[in-house]
């Protein structure tokens, strides 16, 4: 058994090269591994199923370790030659998952196991695992196992693509400082007018979210949401047609009657038709109060423009705030000056603290990618088990969407 009190943090890198390093070492070092663990695997199987079972956790240890180290640092690191980096260490990953999905020679060796011998979970481990090598295709002729192959070394690639569009898309609005009406005083003071007298709204969801809620000029929220809905275009629609065709082919050479239904088998939802009917179903028991809803925005939109015919999302967001306002006495910007960044941090840790019986201990000494991260280790009944790094501000090159990495 592991004593967790011996577990200490990794050490992480403070310049360029030392992260360099730490990508090879994380991410390389561990698929040298995964190597070395297969090919013992292999050569010299245990006789004990549960072995076995042990020997191929370790496999996907390693490979879990490659995956993670390159899959964060792709998304949160400030240098953009790291990111590069790490994303060419996550396509390296995923042709070594690959090729293990498609090894015969493994399917072979974990399909032999006397299931018999294993306790209920290590039996479920088994069972999903040679599912998974058949969702992979293992048991697909040679030319099929090929095409598999380079169809999900391509799906990696465009969806990493997809994703790094999104991620570096920043567009901007140039509004008159006027049009900044109804928006919060240090809201306004963090945009100040430029020498051409105008100001600058970004797309980044801290400029986007406030001025949708509060700004009183219908034309710049609407200047604002188009500009929003825009990010990433016209670059990935050609990406986003491409990746949707090799899935549906890729669906398809595995026996799917499209990606929806290879993807939501494993899933809770269970099957691809599923998914529509949830939607449909969802629909339907929202639409009665969903059309309440829109009437009385609509209403509240006509007092100020009575020849309004619809209310679309550049109006909604704001309109629903003048309703709470005026109808049920609830103004987010007061409510806004309870919720201190430091305080809900702080409340934050001390509630998952209490619900798990944890404690989390400031690690002023803890270096990571960003001046912006605090590290913290988190502690239960006096042993520590890991570290947790908290990155809660947007900059740069940084994802753009609630998110949660193992590094």
């Amino acid at each position: 058994m592991t004593n967790r009190a011996a577990l200490r943090p990794d050490s992480l890198p403070t310049d360029l090269d030392g992260w360099r390093s730490f990508l090879h070492e994380r991410c390389a070092g561990s698929l040298g591994e995964v190597r070395r663990l297969v090919d013992h695997l292999k050569q010299t199987p245990p006789g004990d199923p549960l072995d076995i079972i042990r020997a191929w956790n370790d496999v996907n240890l390693a490979l879990q370790r490659a995956f993670s180290s390159a899959g964060v640092l792709s998304q949160v690191h400030p240098d953009e030659d790291i990111r590069t980096l790490a994303e060419a260490a996550e396509q390296e990953a995923q042709k070594v998952s690959t090729d293990l999905s498609l090894d015969l020679e493994l399917f072979d060796l974990l399909s032999s196991v006397d299931v018999s011998r294993l306790d209920p979970g290590a039996a479920r481990v088994l069972d999903h695992t040679l599912r998974d090598f058949r969702r992979a295709g293992v048991d697909q002729d040679e030319s099929t196992r090929q095409r598999l192959r380079g169809l999900a070394e391509k799906e990696t690639a465009l969806g990493q693509e997809l994703s790094k569009n999104i991620r570096d898309s920043v567009l901007s609005v140039a509004l008159d400082p006027d049009q900044l009406r109804g928006l919060p005083a240090d809201y306004v003071a963090e945009h100040p007018a430029g020498d051409d007298g105008s100001v600058t709204v970004t797309t980044d969801y801290p400029d986007v979210q406030p001025f949708l809620a509060f700004a009183q000029d219908a034309g710049a929220r609407r200047k604002v949401m188009l500009a929003f809905n825009n990010r990433a275009w016209p670059d990935n629609d050609a990406i986003l047609t491409e990746l949707l065709s090799l899935r549906a082919e890729h669906a398809g050479l595995l026996g799917y009657d499209g990606w929806p239904s290879f993807d939501a088998e494993v899933k809770m939802i269970g099957a691809g038709s599923a998914i529509a009917r949830f939607i449909d179903e969802t629909t339907a028991s929202a639409d009665e109060s969903g059309r309440r809803d829109v009437a009385t925005l609509l209403e509240r939109m006509r007092i100020d423009d009575p020849h309004v015919g619809v209310i679309d999302r550049a109006d909604a967001t704001y309109y629903a705030e003048v309703v709470r306002r005026e109808q049920y006495d609830v103004d987010s910007q007061l409510v806004r000056t309870y919720f201190d960044f430091d305080k809900v941090r702080s409340g934050l840790l001390d509630v998952t603290g209490r619900l798990f019986g944890l404690q989390y201990v400031r690690a002023p000494e803890a270096t990571s990618w960003h001046e912006d991260v605090a590290g913290y280790d988190v502690h239960l009944d006096g042993e520590m088990l890991g570290r947790i790094y908290l990155d809660l501000h947007p900059r740069a090159g940084k994802y753009k969407h609630a998110a949660q990495f193992t590094l």
